[in-house]
């Protein structure tokens, strides 16, 4: 099934290009897919392009497509730029039903999940999921921000991990207290599903703590009596 997918997708290639040999063409679809070469893709068993099918997103990266260009010798003339055929790559396997989940278009992938991942899947969901820590409060939460992100990448997937802040006011008329603030650490996992840039769902882990008050820590801290000194 792998090397179907891989054959369907070169000749594909060929019949857009007609002066592009066979063995340009898969080198190239296995670029798409994330790899070195075709040997690499047909080699790859546990994260196999035959499950293409079930995969729920498609992450492309054109560069992976150039870099493999650079390698071969003589290469057909008629290609357009590799941002192009990466596109009409992600077309014709949606077309065809080959992949049926949903394709970023990012050069970011942890830029992509903080900006436009998170505020589409989480944002709406986040009173949910924080219910136990915002349910006995009295107060109101509106404002979401995601700040900053790390991403590390291993064979077996992506994760993303994402830090930010949901604000708010207090409903009772307490002067006396700042604004409540929920400091926010998300992390969003990519199992690797379908070659390097195709993943199953992702999956979505949210914690969350009230700020507290300055001065609330402060006479904490002066309440506090010294620990008893052992001898």
């Amino acid at each position: 099934m792998a090397d179907f997918v891989s054959k369907t997708c070169s000749d594909y290639l060929r019949e857009c290009y007609s002066g592009l040999k066979a063995s340009h063409a898969r080198e190239l679809v296995a670029a798409f897919f994330g790899y070195k070469s075709h040997a690499a893709l047909l080699a790859d068993k546990r994260n196999s392009v035959e499950f293409l099918d079930v995969a729920a997103v498609l992450v492309p990266d054109s560069s992976l497509v150039d870099d493999r260009r650079r390698c071969l010798n003589d290469l057909c003339e008629q290609l357009p730029p590799s941002r192009r055929l990466v596109d009409d790559l992600v077309q014709f396997i949606e077309g065809d039903e080959l992949f049926t989940g949903e394709a970023w278009d990012c050069f970011d992938i942890g830029e992509y999940v903080m900006e436009e991942y998170l505020p589409a899947h989480l944002s709406p969901e986040l009173d949910l999921e924080l219910e136990d820590l915002t349910k006995p409060l009295n107060a109101f939460f509106e404002e979401i921000s995601y700040d900053d992100c790390q991403v590390k990448e291993t064979d077996y997937g992506v994760r993303v991990t994402v830090s930010g802040t949901y604000s708010g006011y207090w409903l009772d008329d307490n002067d006396d207290l700042d604004d409540p603030v929920i400091d926010l650490q998300i992390t969003v996992y990519l199992p690797r599903c379908a070659g390097r840039i195709s993943f199953e769902e992702p999956q979505i882990d949210v914690i969350g703590s009230l700020r507290e008050d300055p001065e609330e820590e402060e006479d904490d801290e002066e309440s506090e009596e010294p620990a008893a000194a052992f001898p």
